[in-house]
Formats: structure tokens, C-alpha cells, sequence
């Protein structure tokens, strides 16, 4: 290219730069003008990434302002922001009990081996805890072991620390000028986290602060005992099955329903997983309906105990279980569905003193794209494939082609 054409096309990308455009063909080389292209090239990629991470944030907001549940929120940050900051965990801790606790309410990793795990309680005297407490303002530990050393007895520090954390990134939750939680992105190498970071994890911050004010999550601890478990109790007769307390058919249609339109506005990958229980009706023949139904309760309770939080486990009806996986690539699906059959085939189910050998087959569909996003589409494929693995002999998963 000559030198001439070589400066128009510097102008030309410089200027499509300034338009907030993506630039291409930008030149390089050796010369003054090729490392003049090189630093515009740079200056490019930096901008999209700034772009993206705008993009990410602006999808929070709007998330907050549909009134979406917190956990979609949530997986969304958690599927975000990867190319703008480094985790390997994302967690959320609400303050309860009158300021005496903190409750870990969602967690997320990309590793299985979790100390903490959703739901578990630590005391707001945790000596690490009252740390972060007392300062009110955004905590950056880039040596864990250290951390320990100095907080010793916390049981906080010394969990994360058993799962292999060695960075954290900690910000507290405020909401009407008090904290609420925390927030904490976590690492497994040490000295990841900077200044540069700050930004971003602040805004991050203060939009879950704003949806966690808004939903019932946060309104519903301040409710007294009694208001709580009239509104489980109804939940629980709206959108639960009364046999095995999984959902319901019309309310884990709904969650695909919902999740569909998300993968449709994220532009990413559900996976939907119909489980069917193998020789349920010999079961039922040969012990009872009682011992069958026990059956059913065991394993709708396996199932949800291997479940992450972003699966969703449903009763389709009679002996039959949906789960909708999202996001999830093919990958990740088969996985998934591979954990939920061991889970079942690990071990008999013992039901009214009588120990029974059961086996699931499992029947995946993906969706990809608008085309194959399709409620009704994915649930034939998945029926589909779930007839095929009863065909090719039980107790196997099969994935719809």
C-alpha cells in the first residue's frame, strides 16, 4: 500500500473511531506511519472493550427497571463481564437478623468444589467480616494467606481460602445510606485485582443495590415471621407441585417461557433437559403407589440438590422432570444432564424401608438462535432425544441433533 493510501486509512479508522465505530484495515509496519497504525490499533480494541462494557452495564439497568428477579441479574453479570474483570466467583450476602448475620444468597463458580454454598450463615462478629463492616468502602485483598494470617480465627476467610481463593474483590451494598451486603468477586490467583477495576465493580455495586431495595428479597426480610410463611405457603400452592415441591407444570413453562425471551435479548445458548424415571410403572406394580411416590419425592430432592442456581427443575407430569439450563452451550448441557443421571443412579433409593435401584434417561435440546429459541420446538426435540435414549437402552442421556 502506498504511503498516501496508508495515511487515508489512518484517517478513515481514526475517524470512525471518533464516530464510536468499529475501525478496520487499519495498516501496521516498521515504518512511522505502521507504528502510528499499531498505537490506533490498540486505541481501537480499547474502545470496544469499553464499548462491551458499557453495553454490559446499561443491560443491568434495564434489567433493573423491568422488574426482573434478582438471579437474573445476577447471571447476567456473572455471564458479562468475564473480558472486563477476572473471577472465578461471584457472590451475594444479604445482612439478616437484625444486623447479626449474613446470609450468603446466591453464589455462583466455575468450579465445583464449594465450601459456601447458598444459604450459608456467618456471624456479622466474624473478626474478617467486621473488618469490611467497619471501613463501609470497597476492599481489595490480593493475598488471601496474608488476609488469614492477620484474621485467623474467621471462618469467613479460612472457607474461601479451603476453596482456593487467593483474591477478592469485596464491595458492600448500600441502601438508604446503610449496608445491606456484599458483594464479592473472588479469584484463585493471587494479586489479581487493581485500581483500575474500582470503576466498573462500583457501578456493578450500585445497580445490585438498587434492584436488591426494589425486590422482595431484601423487602421480605424485614417482614415479620408470620407475613414470611404466609407467602412461602402460597408460593408454595401457586407454583409448586404438592407431591415433590419441584415446579409446577405451568410455572417451570413459564421460567422457559421467560428465559427464552432473555436468550433472546443476550443472544446465548438454553439448553432444555426432559428426564423421564425408567420402569417407574414396575415400580408402582411391584411395591405400591406409596413406595412410588416416595420414589418420585427422592429424586425430585436429588435433583434439585445438584442443581446450580441457574437451573431450573420442573415435574412435567407423572414420572416425568423438565430442566431448563440456561445459559448453557452443548457442552455445558450434556454435563449438566450427566450430573442430574448420576445423581439418581449413584445410589438406591431407599423408599418406605425398601431399597430400590432406580436409573433416569434424559433427552437434550438446544437452543441457539431465534430460529431454534422456540418453546414448543425444544420440547418436542427434547422428547425426541428423551425416546431415544429409552430406545438405546436407559439410564443414558442422548442430545436432540
Amino acid at each position: 500500500m502506498k504511503k498516501n493510501d496508508r495515511i487515508l486509512a489512518l484517517r478513515a479508522a481514526a475517524e470512525a473511531m471518533a464516530r464510536g465505530e468499529p475501525a478496520s484495515n487499519i495498516p501496521t509496519g516498521a515504518d512511522e506511519i505502521g507504528q502510528l497504525g499499531k498505537s490506533l490499533k490498540k486505541l481501537s480494541t480499547y474502545l470496544k472493550k469499553q464499548s462491551e462494557r458499557s453495553q454490559s452495564l446499561y443491560r443491568i439497568m434495564v434489567e433493573c427497571n423491568l422488574n426482573l428477579r434478582l438471579i437474573d441479574v445476577l447471571n447476567h453479570i456473572y455471564e458479562s463481564f468475564k473480558d472486563h474483570l477476572p473471577y472465578d466467583r461471584i457472590s451475594l450476602a444479604l445482612i439478616e437478623n437484625g444486623g447479626n448475620k449474613l446470609k450468603l444468597r446466591w453464589t455462583r463458580a466455575s468450579y465445583d468444589e464449594l465450601t459456601l454454598n447458598t444459604g450459608a450463615s456467618i456471624t456479622m462478629s466474624d473478626s474478617s467480616l467486621q473488618a469490611m463492616t467497619d471501613t463501609n468502602n470497597l476492599l481489595i485483598i490480593n493475598e488471601l494467606r496474608t488476609h488469614l494470617e492477620k484474621y485467623s480465627e474467621s471462618g469467613l476467610t479460612q472457607a474461601i481460602f479451603k476453596e482456593g481463593i487467593r483474591s477478592c474483590l469485596v464491595c458492600p451494598l448500600i441502601a438508604t445510606g446503610k449496608p445491606i451486603g456484599f458483594i464479592i468477586f473472588s479469584c484463585r490467583k493471587k494479586n489479581t485485582y487493581k485500581n483500575s477495576h474500582k470503576d466498573l465493580f462500583l457501578q456493578i455495586a450500585s445497580q445490585l443495590a438498587i434492584i436488591i431495595e426494589k425486590t422482595e428479597l431484601y423487602k421480605g426480610i424485614k417482614l415479620n415471621k408470620q407475613l414470611m410463611e404466609q407467602k412461602r405457603s402460597l408460593e408454595q400452592r401457586v407454583i409448586h407441585d404438592a407431591l415433590t415441591g419441584l415446579f409446577n407444570r405451568p410455572a417451570i413453562f413459564d421460567i422457559l417461557h421467560k428465559q427464552i425471551l432473555r436468550a433472546r435479548r443476550g443472544g446465548f445458548e438454553i439448553a432444555v433437559i426432559m428426564i423421564d424415571i425408567d420402569h417407574f410403572k414396575t415400580i408402582n406394580d411391584t411395591c405400591g403407589h406409596l413406595t412410588g411416590d416416595a420414589v418420585l419425592c427422592e429424586i425430585a430432592d436429588r435433583l434439585t440438590q445438584s442443581a446450580r442456581s441457574h437451573e431450573y427443575i420442573g415435574r412435567y407430569g407423572g414420572e416425568e422432570f423438565l430442566a431448563i439450563v440456561s445459559p448453557y452451550d452443548q457442552e455445558g448441557a450434556l454435563k449438566a444432564a450427566e450430573r442430574f443421571r448420576h445423581a439418581i443412579a449413584c445410589k438406591e433409593i431407599n423408599a418406605n424401608q425398601t431399597l430400590i435401584p432406580v436409573t433416569i434417561s434424559l433427552g437434550v435440546a438446544i437452543g441457539t438462535d431465534q430460529e431454534t429459541l422456540d418453546e414448543h420446538l425444544l420440547l418436542q426435540r427434547a422428547d425426541e432425544a428423551l425416546y431415544l435414549a429409552k430406545h438405546n437402552g436407559r439410564n443414558r442421556v442422548e442430545v436432540s441433533s
